[in-house]
Formats: C-alpha cells, sequence, structure tokens
C-alpha cells in the first residue's frame, strides 16, 4: 500500500520527529487493536493528504528530536477542521513548555508502562466514553499576549516577525521572550534546539 492510501485510510495519526519513539507507539497500538490502521508522519505538511473524516486519534510524541512548533501546526490544524477530534501528547509530562503551548491537550509521560500508554489511548478512541479535552495538571501562568509570542516563537518567528505581526515594538517581542524563558524556567540552549530546526 503507498503512502498517500494508507494515510487516506488511517485511523490513528502519530506525528513524531523521532522514528523510534514512533515505531515503538505504532507497535503497541498494533499490539492491541490489530483492526487499527496507524500512520507516522514527521512533519506538518505531511498532513494534507489526511481525510479527517476518517481520524479517530492525533497523537504528538515530544521527544528531543520533535520540533515543537510543527506539531503546534499539526493540532491547530487539526482543529481547525474538526473541533471534536481527540489529539493527546505523549512527552514528559512536567515539561513546563509542553504545558504551555498545549494547555488544552491531555499529556501522557514517556515512562509510563505499556499499559498505561494503551489504557491513556484506548480511552481517548472510545466513542461513548470521550474524555474531556481538559489538562489535569496545572499550567504555567502565561498571559494572552505571551502565549501568543510562545506559539509564534515554536512556529519558527524571529522577534522581528513576532514585533510585525503582533504591532508591538522589538524591545517588547524581547522582553517577552525572555520572561517566557524565565517562566518556563528554559535555558537558551534548550530554546534553540527545541524552536529550530
Amino acid at each position: 500500500m503507498n503512502g498517500k492510501l494508507s494515510l487516506a485510510a488511517s485511523h490513528v495519526l502519530v506525528h513524531s520527529g523521532d522514528i523510534f519513539a514512533a515505531s515503538g507507539l505504532i507497535k503497541l497500538i498494533k499490539l492491541y487493536r490489530p483492526s487499527l490502521k496507524v500512520y507516522h508522519i514527521r512533519r506538518a505538511e505531511e498532513m494534507r493528504q489526511v481525510k479527517n473524516n476518517r481520524l479517530r486519534l492525533v497523537v504528538g510524541i515530544a521527544t528531543d528530536a520533535t520540533n515543537v512548533g510543527d506539531m503546534s501546526h499539526l493540532f491547530d490544524n487539526m482543529r481547525k477542521e474538526n473541533a471534536n477530534l481527540p489529539c493527546v501528547l505523549l512527552g514528559d509530562s512536567g515539561n513546563s513548555l509542553l504545558s504551555a503551548l498545549f494547555p488544552e491537550i491531555p499529556v501522557m509521560g514517556l515512562n509510563a508502562s505499556m499499559t498505561e500508554i494503551f489504557e491513556f489511548l484506548a480511552n481517548h478512541l472510545a466513542r461513548k466514553n470521550r474524555l474531556p479535552q481538559r489538562r489535569t495538571t496545572t499550567t504555567p501562568l502565561l498571559t494572552l499576549r505571551q502565549r501568543e509570542v510562545l506559539r509564534m516563537l515554536a512556529c519558527g518567528a524571529s522577534a522581528q516577525q513576532v514585533s510585525d505581526s503582533l504591532g508591538i515594538s522589538l524591545k517588547t517581542a524581547y522582553v517577552h521572550r525572555r520572561d517566557i524563558l524565565m517562566r518556563l524556567n528554559i535555558c537558551p540552549t534548550y530554546y534553540r534546539g527545541m524552536f529550530t530546526e
């Protein structure tokens, strides 16, 4: 089956830049539910081929190899086309960056057991017992403007682009970036690694 056909028929979409984590999750899903069609994409651009009426779940895997800006694009586009489509994240559940970027998306820790991960996914796959799309953990206290700036930075925008897009001064854009990094306890080297390709 070619990639385009398998993507059109998929029920679960897995997004991750980490091929090993994605293949492990796909094997786990196939072990428990062999009838589900699962497809892996590495970049948000690949999701243009997805037929949303066939999707039942979108899973993002956030590891060091993941571009969070790309994942942000994917979740935003999926939610625009189908607001009821459940999206979940597998990543470090204590990661303040994930909490700030995706406050409404439930997160399961990657260090959980196979059974816990599958039960987490199965609860979101169940049509009758859909869990609410709310996080139970506390999210960092960022203002609405800071969240906008963080989303733009995660998508690869420079401080100048943030300034132009939001109609704020360049100095204000830099101050927002500094405040966000301090509030999320992100060091500059981690920031450069997560937000650039």
